[in-house]
């Protein structure tokens, strides 16, 4: 589960254009710790899930069922 959470917020941040270090600034972590739940290395937490929904402008529960990217 965690992998494709991380994919969804790959996808989302690819969207945007957004780097992992303006994700990490957002929300106020590090970049290495936004790239180790976009690789399921680290599990997300109800609150940076949250969190991390608000900087990318989604409903938390769309990084958890997000479609398949083209």
């Amino acid at each position: 589960m965690s992998d494709d959470v991380g994919h969804a917020i790959v996808v989302r941040r690819a969207i945007l254009k957004m780097t992992q270090a303006e994700l990490a600034r957002r929300i106020g972590v590090t970049r290495n710790y936004i790239s180790m739940i976009e690789t399921g290395e680290r599990p997300l937490t109800d609150e940076m899930r949250q969190k991390i929904s608000a900087a990318l402008g989604c409903k938390p529960e769309e990084l958890s069922k997000w479609p398949q990217a083209a």
